[in-house]
């Protein structure tokens, strides 16, 4: 009898460290945001309120949420209010990452011509006759 009753109560709390692990785990994956456009597209799910953000989180997972839009009362600067929001998992990640940029390389500029200085001690020829514009 002292055997099972000690079995019983191993598994018992071994559940109920698993869903206190549970619960720990969905409280660190609600986003919490006061940008109300993070939630565009999300089912609103209710208002919470709370003046302890470990608590506000727990509220937030107990409505089924994952995501919180924030907002700070004037008359009561401790508390903390929040929609809250469940968002597909696109959504509750943010933003999706900009395409990456594919350029073409630019083709390598052509190879300069050598550079061959005029030969020393000898003029140009004269241009041909003609071939000046006409004075102003």
């Amino acid at each position: 009898m002292a055997l099972t009753l000690a079995v019983l109560l191993v598994l018992l709390t071994t559940s109920m460290a698993t869903a206190q692990d549970d619960t720990r785990l969905a409280m660190a994956r609600v986003r919490l945001t006061t940008d109300p456009k993070v939630p565009v597209g999300c089912t609103t799910l209710g208002m919470v309120a709370d003046d302890s953000m470990e608590d506000l989180r727990r509220k937030v997972v107990r409505l089924g949420g994952d995501t919180a839009l924030l907002s700070f009362p004037v008359e009561r600067l401790a508390q903390i209010n929040a929609v809250v929001f469940r968002c597909a998992p696109a959504a509750a990640a943010g933003p999706p990452a900009p395409p990456p940029v594919t350029t073409t390389p630019a083709p390598p500029p052509p190879p300069a011509a050598p550079s061959v200085p005029p030969p020393a001690g000898v003029p140009p020829p004269p241009p041909p006759p003609g071939s000046a514009p006409p004075p102003r």
